[in-house]
């Protein structure tokens, strides 16, 4: 299982000190784009991340958006290897795939708290990279996991397997150290984390830690 670190912030000095943390420890870092219309909150403009780019980290951009396809492009402007949109915010999901895939970067789908797996796009989730469950409510950090996310989890790993499909499954929100095991034997392939590590007084500890549960 991968751990990507995440990051939720609307302050420059805060994105700096987390990249340069970053460096040398992640293959692959998420960057949370949140602009104050999905969710009340709003994160920074992409343009901060200019002095960053080819430091040997692959960018995804997780777009909690209200209109995901006015950002494609500029995800690929500023290096992203892949985008993940709220299917909550889109009214053509495999449109959306197909814009991505158009800017030559890697598609995926994420799915509300609140919504279902019976809300994707059977034919879009095929083609994704990945599919993204909200384990949280979209938007702040440091919220507890909800337990109901783990049926989903079942629902979409089935999913996976009648459609015969390779997408991996993505959960963020709410995972720590108390319940990464539980998630890895639910069969998730990836954990986007952001609170465990940036709200642990040792962010260097926390990462590891991580990363040792998850292998």
């Amino acid at each position: 299982m991968e751990i990507i670190p995440t990051i939720l912030t609307d302050d420059k000095k805060d994105l700096e000190k987390k990249l340069e943390f970053l460096s040398g420890k992640t293959d692959r870092v998420s960057i949370d784009i949140i602009d104050g219309k999905f969710v009340d909150n709003k994160t920074f403009p992409l343009d901060w991340l200019d002095g960053y780019q080819g430091k040997n980290v692959i960018w995804e951009f997780h777009l909690m958006v209200n209109n995901p396809f006015s950002w494609i492009q500029a995800c690929n402007s500023h290096m992203g290897q892949r985008v993940i949109g709220q299917i909550e915010s889109m009214g053509d999901q495999l449109d959306f795939i197909d814009r991505v895939e158009s800017e030559g970067m890697e598609s995926g789908l994420a799915i509300d708290l609140y919504s279902s797996v019976e809300e994707l796009n059977y034919e879009a989730v095929f083609r994704s990279s990945v599919v993204l469950l909200m384990s949280v409510e979209a938007g702040q950090s440091g919220q507890e996991f909800r337990e109901e996310s783990l049926v989903k989890i079942d629902q979409l790993t089935r999913l996976r397997e009648n459609l015969g499909a390779s997408f991996k499954i993505v959960i963020d929100g709410g995972v720590g150290l108390e319940n990464i095991k539980v998630l890895k034997e639910k069969g998730v392939d990836i954990i986007h984390s952001g609170h465990t590590i940036w709200g642990s007084p040792d962010w260097g500890e926390a990462l590891s830690q991580l990363q040792l549960l998850s292998r």
